[in-house]
């Protein structure tokens, strides 16, 4: 190999160089001390860290006993969030943006910790551009909002879908089992290629200031638009980012390559609520929430695949023989609760209702429509908090019962153990067929665990 010389021999000078000039840099940095840098920008980093245990005590399983892959009655479970909010004020208009960070653990899906956007503020209210959290939701009252441990975590390790319960089909039962909306907790990503997230759709929200209602009251509106749920930013627009769920009809290995796609996104999606602070007396205060959604919904089909696969995604257009469209129902769904503040003392209930919203008589032939009902009542002394709080809940004639005690301590500032059980009862039917006999399930959950918040 022939080397040129003249050409090494610059290389060298010019590394020599630049070498001494980063001496030199470096030496006048040591010299001069490091310089202050003045921004307007406040920046403030949050996070939160959850592990918790949880034990289950269920009847009526089967062979379905395990609570993880290869444990019968015990398992771990942890959630993560991290973001910075990041903000500046001009002309008493505060701007800024809310930037939130994936974990490595399950990325807690609480409106707190959840969803980058961009805001404005000012005296005439605040404007969320890009939140996948949207007004109703943020504002909805439940007994949750006063429950001490985790307010309700027993459903993550209740068995909802045994083979007792399921009867022979392919899906279980319907069943509620905590207060929600479907912008914000059914709607979500369903992308293969985005496991870590569970966005609802993009939108844009609006809140009102607080303004005074009256002697030693205040009111609050927000409202929330949703052009299309299904566009959660999860992927590319023109996706549909929370997929289509497919629902196999044969039973007992009977016509299974008949089945029902629901395409359930939601378009042009209007969400809300008003909130009513009311200061009875000194140390008793009351609050009081209506919240809802209305949009309009898609469609359902229902196929027979001729190839006799028994795995629909398997089924080309070759192959998928359409048997009907059904509309489904327009999205429309409200929440009223309160919450009673009185010294040590908290009390909260609430009923909400979805409606028959996303459903189809061709499939949802039991019923159609979902109310829940909560209530609780909790106690605060110091940094110990404990409460007792109850759910029910009726989805296509499947009936969720639970009551829960939990207690927490304070012992330093961000970290929290608690302790809650369970003891839950269900009873219900695949609400596909009219013929079948409801089964019933019964269960006790026990979580300990602890939260780090910063």
């Amino acid at each position: 190999m022939k080397i040129n010389i003249k050409k090494l021999n610059k290389v060298v000078l010019m590394a020599s160089v630049l070498f001494g000039l980063s001496k030199m840099s470096f030496a006048d940095e040591v010299k001069s001390g490091s310089m202050p840098v003045t921004s307007d920008l406040k920046v403030k980093l949050s996070g939160y860290g959850h592990f918790q245990g949880g034990y289950r005590n269920q009847n009526h399983l089967g062979t379905d006993k395990n609570v993880s892959a290869n444990r019968k009655s015990f398992a771990f479970f942890n959630d993560a969030a991290l973001f910075t909010d990041i903000s500046n004020n001009v002309n008493d208009v505060t701007y800024g943006g809310k930037i939130v960070l994936v974990p490595t653990a399950k990325r807690k899906g609480s409106a707190t910790y959840n969803g980058s956007h961009i805001y404005l503020e000012s005296s005439y209210g605040r404007i969320e551009a890009g939140s996948p959290i949207d007004a109703a939701s943020n504002m909805l009252i439940d007994s949750s909002a006063i429950a001490s441990a985790t307010g309700g975590d027993w459903d993550r390790y209740a068995k909802f879908e045994s083979a007792d319960l399921k009867q022979g089909y392919d899906f279980g039962p319907s069943f509620a089992t905590f207060g929600e909306f479907f912008l914000d907790s059914k709607l979500v990503s369903a992308v293969e290629n985005r496991p870590y997230s569970n966005e609802p759709g993009r939108r844009i929200s609006y809140y009102t200031p607080k303004f005074d209602f009256g002697k030693g009251a205040k009111i609050q509106m927000g409202i929330s638009y949703t052009p299309d749920s299904s566009n959660t930013g999860a992927d590319d627009p023109t996706k549909n980012s929370t997929g289509v769920e497919i629902k196999k009809i044969g039973r007992n290995g009977v016509a299974t390559n008949e089945y029902f796609k629901f395409d359930k996104s939601v378009k042009d999606a209007i969400s809300g609520g008003v909130v009513l602070e009311q200061n009875i007396s000194d140390g008793v205060d009351l609050k009081l929430a209506l919240t809802g959604e209305y949009g309009k919904a898609s469609k359902a089909e229902k196929y027979n695949n001729t190839n006799n696969s028994s795995d629909p995604l398997k089924a080309d257009s070759n192959t998928q023989n359409k048997l009907g469209t059904y509309k489904l129902k327009d999205l429309k769904t409200y929440n009223i609760g309160a919450i009673l503040n009185a010294g040590n003392f908290s009390y909260a209930a609430s009923f909400g209702s979805l409606g028959k919203s996303l459903t189809t008589p061709e499939f949802h032939k039991v019923g159609r429509e979902t109310t829940y009902y909560t209530g609780g009542v909790a106690y605060k002394q110091g940094p110990f908090t404990t409460s007792l709080t109850y759910f029910r809940s009726d989805q296509y004639k499947n009936t969720v019962d639970c009551v829960t005690i939990g207690t927490d301590y304070k012992l330093a500032p961000g970290f929290k153990p608690y302790a809650e059980i369970s003891g839950f009862s269900l009873k219900g039917k695949p609400e596909y067929d009219r013929d079948l006999k409801k089964k019933k399930s019964r269960g006790t959950i026990a979580l300990i665990g602890a939260k780090l918040s910063l």
